[in-house]
């Protein structure tokens, strides 16, 4: 069971990958028109998953100390929320394979020679009415304009508050595409980039491209949700099978935007998904019980006790135990976010 806890951690970061483009060598261009107005590229930025399909090849790159770890992968997203993503390198990734064809996800682990089929963790939909929410939610400003891969883009500065975190997007001013997405920390460093080397757009891109085929000789798990997902806190704690703790609201801006419970044989959780319409925070929650603590991550310090935290770069997890409960958040947000989210279902759960 231990092992399969791991597994399971590993499957919940990896089927989760953010996928938030960027772009290489940019170049600052003097405007030649006026620049649109936040909640104008906001929109189009959100409409584009359900119009736009895409193809190029993404570079994510992580600062940890004075070092850097890149990932390079080949991406392809057809509209209504498709999405193909064949990682590259280094080698310790060469190989590893995530299909969504918007109903489902397959990933594949050449290391372990497993394949995981999972819910589906795109959104395919355009939402250009969560631009409201991102303005409520962060300070919103407009930068400028800078030439990215060829493309005019509209820089997007966004500001956390209390986090401290802070986020930049290069968003293509054609298709709403973000081509270059940047983390800086509370004093402005960059600890995380993302963007496209190379991007190709409008193409018809094959519906087998978003077939997966199972290696042959590859064991599989299947991770599923079951049931149809609900619309509110309280439907969720309906359907859990052990006393959980859901809010309709984390850090202020994170909204409950549905939930569900995954099950693999005797293992189950009730899964909360919360968004602000940039990022998601998704939070895992099983009675200790049923699930041995997952011993993977770096532990760090947190509350009066310890937690597990890994980080990969594109996506990051804390891990943790209370009141008999097994919790996971994942996002793709700074570390930082992820310890506030916790600490504050903590205290959601003592109250």
């Amino acid at each position: 069971m231990r092992c399969l806890a791991r597994r399971l951690v590993v499957v919940w970061v990896l089927l989760l990958l953010a996928a938030q483009p960027g772009a290489a060598g940019l170049r600052a261009t003097a405007p030649a028109r006026p620049l649109p107005d936040a909640a104008v590229i906001l929109r189009t930025m959100l409409r584009a998953p359900a119009m736009i399909d895409y193809e190029g090849t993404k570079v994510i790159s992580t600062l940890r100390g004075r070092s850097a770890e890149t990932v390079t992968m080949l991406e392809a997203y057809k509209r209504l929320g498709k999405l193909r993503l064949e990682f590259l390198s280094p080698e310790s990734v060469s190989g590893r394979l995530v299909v969504d064809d918007g109903a489902a996800s397959w990933q594949y682990e050449p290391s372990m020679h497993l394949v995981v089929r999972g819910p589906s963790f795109v959104s395919g939909a355009g939402r250009p009415e969560r631009a409201g929410d991102i303005l409520r939610g962060y300070g919103v400003r407009i930068l400028g304009r800078e030439e990215v891969i060829g493309r005019a883009t509209i820089v997007v500065s966004l500001a956390a508050g209390r986090s401290g975190s802070h986020r930049r997007l290069w968003v293509d001013e054609a298709t709403g595409v973000a081509l270059r997405t940047e983390e800086r920390d509370s004093s402005g460093q960059i600890v995380f980039v993302s963007y496209f080397s190379r991007i190709s757009y409008s193409l018809n891109l094959p519906p087998a491209l978003f077939q997966f085929r199972k290696p042959a000789g590859a064991r599989v798990v299947a991770f599923h949700l079951t049931g149809d997902s609900v619309a509110t806190p309280g439907e969720l704690v309906g359907l859990a099978r052990s006393p959980v703790v859901v809010p309709p609201r984390l850090l202020g801006r994170y909204a409950f935007r549905d939930g569900r419970i995954a099950q693999h044989g005797a293992f189950s959780a009730a899964v909360a998904t919360y968004s602000d319409g940039i990022s998601a925070l998704t939070v895992f929650q099983t009675p200790s019980s049923r699930m041995a603590f997952p011993e993977v991550g770096d532990p760090i310090a947190f509350g009066a006790g310890t937690a597990r935290f890994l980080d990969r770069g594109y996506f990051r997890v804390i891990l943790w135990q209370q009141a008999g409960m097994n919790f996971a958040v994942l996002g793709n947000v700074p570390g930082t976010v992820l310890l506030q989210a916790a600490d504050e279902l903590n205290a959601a759960r003592r109250r």
